[in-house]
Formats: structure tokens, C-alpha cells, sequence
């Protein structure tokens, strides 16, 4: 059942699934508190819609944009635990602001690798990307390829990178996936978030089985000495 939880306590509603949920790592769910109060300063803070997930081994939080667009971390690391036995317990959040010291919002369920599954078919390749280099006044925007090709010359030449944001061909085309995203999401169904976690951990369990199961028997014969995929990096 896909559930949404409104003007909850950020924070403390994804502490709760972390601390059930993540038995290594714990930490990481700090940088992600951080990630989410400088949104939740921020003038707009609900423009900014997060997918944030909780796994045995730590916690990830990435702007949704970035998970939608092909080359970015957020994609290959949305996409890297959908082929795992992990147990991953997903949401997306909207931040709406601060009140008093608590992180407002709302959170939406996922189905974590139906989602994966999804934003593979639905996610657009990078075209360019915006450099903001250490100790430039100024950002630099270079082609997505040219930058790829040329990154390690490009960061030894210009320092270490401040803020990165890549952009597909047509933005627009971007705009109008996120705009379908959330309308789609707020068609959900109003839940109350300790009552779901139970459920939300089963269901997961069962998404799991499945997605293995069709996934071994769609799976090719192994190549011999194929390099083991690593997993994503903080």
C-alpha cells in the first residue's frame, strides 16, 4: 500500500527506520540530518524533494533530480542495492521547513526496487554539468563528456569541486518527470507512520524474494573473471 505521512518530524521518523532498519554505519544518518536542516532553511524548501533510504549497512540521501538524471552517484546508487538480498526501506521527502529545532515535512513510501525499475526506463543521461570549483568566483559549466574525459586534468588544473550539478539536454524534459513524480505521490494514501513500519519491513521482504527470483531466472550465464561490481562510495 503506498502511504503518505504529513507534517511529520522528519528527523524522528527516519531515525526510527534507521535504528530498526541499519545495524552498521549509524552514522551516516547524520550526515543526512545535516543535508536535510540546510534544505529546510532554505526560502523553498519543498521544491527540493529528497530520496532518502535506510539499508543493514548505512543510510543514503540524494536530491531527487540527481537520481533522475542517467550519470549521476544518485542513479548508480539507487540502482546498485536493487540486485542485492538487502533489506532496503526507502521514502521520498519533502521538506516543508524548520519548527522550533525539528525538521517539517511529509514522506512517501517506496517500493524500493520497483523504484529502481523505474528510474532505470525513466531517467535521462547527463548533456552537461556546472563546476564549482574551490576557490573560484565562478562556476564552470563544460559538456558532460568532454568532463568525464577530462576530469582528473580538469580537478588538477582547477582544485577540488565545491558544488556539482549535471543537467540533461532538455531540462524541461527533466521538469515535467518530477512534476508527474509528485502529483503521482500525493495521491497517496494519509497513513500513520508508527503504525506502518511493521508492515512497510514485510512488504519489503516479499519485494525482495520476488525481485530475485525473476531475477535469477532472467539471468545470463556468468562470464568467466567478470570484475565483481564495488559498491557506491560516500
Amino acid at each position: 500500500m503506498k502511504l503518505k505521512f504529513e507534517n511529520v518530524d522528519v528527523e524522528q521518523c527516519l531515525r526510527s527506520v534507521m535504528e530498526r532498519n541499519t545495524k552498521h554505519y549509524q552514522s551516516d544518518f547524520e550526515y543526512d540530518v545535516g543535508s536535510m536542516e540546510r534544505i529546510a532553511q532554505t526560502k523553498h524548501p519543498e521544491r527540493t524533494p529528497l530520496f532518502w533510504m535506510s539499508r543493514p549497512s548505512g543510510t543514503w540521501c540524494f536530491r531527487e533530480r540527481d537520481v533522475f538524471i542517467r550519470d549521476s552517484d544518485a542513479f548508480y546508487t539507487w540502482q546498485f542495492y536493487k540486485d542485492t538480498r538487502d533489506t532496503i526501506l526507502a521514502y521520498t521527502v519533502e521538506i516543508t521547513g524548520m519548527e522550533g529545532a525539528a525538521i517539517k515535512g511529509n514522506l512517501y513510501t517506496q517500493d524500493y526496487r520497483a523504484m529502481a525499475e523505474h528510474i532505470e526506463r525513466t531517467a535521462l543521461p547527463a548533456a552537461s554539468v556546472t563546476v564549482q570549483f574551490e576557490g573560484q568566483s565562478e562556476p564552470m559549466e563544460f559538456r558532460y563528456a568532454y568532463y568525464h574525459k577530462h576530469k582528473l586534468s580538469l580537478h588538477a588544473q582547477f582544485g577540488k569541486a565545491e558544488k556539482f550539478r549535471l543537467e540533461p539536454a532538455v531540462p524541461g524534459l527533466l521538469r515535467g518527470i518530477l512534476a508527474s513524480e509528485q502529483e503521482y505521490r500525493h495521491n497517496f494514501i494519509p497513513g500513520v507512520f508508527e503504525n506502518h513500519l511493521d508492515q512497510m519491513i514485510a512488504a519489503e521482504k516479499r519485494s525482495v524474494t520476488h525481485f530475485l527470483k525473476e531475477a535469477a531466472a532472467n539471468a545470463p550465464r556468468p562470464a568467466l573473471n567478470k570484475k565483481a561490481k564495488e559498491p557506491p562510495q560516500r
